[in-house]
C-alpha cells in the first residue's frame, strides 16, 4: 500500500470515529433513558403490604404496557449493542498497525451500529407512545392526541431522511462528494 492510500484509509477511519463519538452519545442517551423507564414504569408499582402483588406493575395486563416494556426491552438492547460495537470499533483502531487492515471492519461496525441505534430511535417513540398510552387510557381522546403526536416523529424522520438523499444526489451531481 502506498503513502497515498494509506493517507486516504487514515482519513475514513477519522471521519467514521468522529461520527461514532456523536452516535456514541446518542446511544448513551438512549440506553440511560430506556433504562430508567424499566424500573420507573408507567403506572407504577402495588404498594399494599396486604397485596400478593406487592411490588408487581399495576398495569401488567395492559395490552399497551405491554407493547411498552417490549419495546422500551429492545430500545434497550439496540442501543446498549451500539455502544458496544463503537467500543470494539476503538479497540480495533488501537490494536491495528495500519488503518488500512482496520478500515473494511471499521466499516462494517459502523453501518451495523447506526443500523441498531436508528432501530433503537424509532422503537423508543413507540415505547413512549404505548407508555403514554398506557397511562392515559382513561382518556380516550387525550391517549390518542398524544398517540397522534408522538407518531408525526416517523413523518419528521421519513422527510429529513429524504432531503438527506436528495442532498446526497445533488451532491454527487454537482462532483462534491
Amino acid at each position: 500500500m502506498d503513502a497515498i492510500e494509506a493517507k486516504a484509509d487514515e482519513k475514513k477511519v477519522e471521519n467514521i470515529m468522529k461520527a461514532a463519538q456523536i452516535h456514541l452519545v446518542v446511544s448513551t442517551l438512549l440506553v440511560t433513558v430506556t433504562f430508567a423507564a424499566g424500573f420507573t414504569l408507567p403506572g407504577g408499582f402495588d404498594n399494599d403490604p396486604n397485596s400478593s402483588h406487592k411490588g408487581t406493575a399495576i398495569l401488567i395486563k395492559n395490552a399497551a404496557f405491554g407493547a411498552f416494556v417490549v419495546t422500551d426491552a429492545i430500545a434497550f438492547a439496540c442501543s446498549a449493542g451500539t455502544m458496544f460495537m463503537y467500543f470494539i470499533m476503538a479497540e480495533e483502531i488501537r490494536a491495528s498497525k495500519s488503518y488500512g487492515q482496520v478500515y473494511p471492519l471499521i466499516w462494517k461496525l459502523y453501518n451495523d451500529a447506526l443500523t441498531l441505534q436508528l432501530l433503537a430511535m424509532f422503537v423508543v417513540v413507540i415505547a413512549f407512545v404505548t407508555g403514554m398510552y398506557a397511562t392515559l387510557s382513561r382518556s380516550a381522546a387525550l391517549a390518542s392526541i398524544v398517540c397522534v403526536i408522538g407518531c408525526t416523529s416517523f413523518l419528521v424522520y421519513f422527510w429529513v431522511y429524504i432531503r438527506a438523499i436528495k442532498n446526497d444526489m445533488k451532491n454527487e451531481q454537482s462532483g462534491e462528494r
